[in-house]
């Protein structure tokens, strides 16, 4: 047997395993803090109101840096603005202030 075939099937035998690991990674990485899709009407419009996006387009403008955000948990927390609506550290929205230093 070659050397290349032997590396070859080496490798072709730690891809699932190395995949697996891949995914688990990733899904720890993307915290969900919402689902636009269970939201109320209501919330909904109050997002498209007030010109909410996610992620903000300006790294500097985010929710983390807001003072109407308060933090609850892995990058995610409540909006005053949104009626302590969930949101993600990460988003923005046309009411973002920054928090006073």
């Amino acid at each position: 047997m070659s050397e290349t075939r032997r590396r070859f099937l080496a490798l072709a035998g730690l891809a699932p395993v190395a995949l697996l690991g891949a995914r688990q990674a990733f899904a720890q990485a993307q915290t969900v803090c919402y689902d636009l899709n269970a939201m109320s009407l209501a919330q909904k419009n109050m997002r498209r109101s007030v010109g909410f996006v996610d992620p903000a387009p300006d790294p500097a403008k985010h929710c983390g840096t807001c003072a109407f955000f308060v933090a609850t948990q892995n990058g995610c927390g409540t909006c005053q603005i949104l009626s302590g609506g969930p949101t993600a550290q990460t988003a923005y929205c046309t009411s973002y202030a920054p928090k006073p230093t």
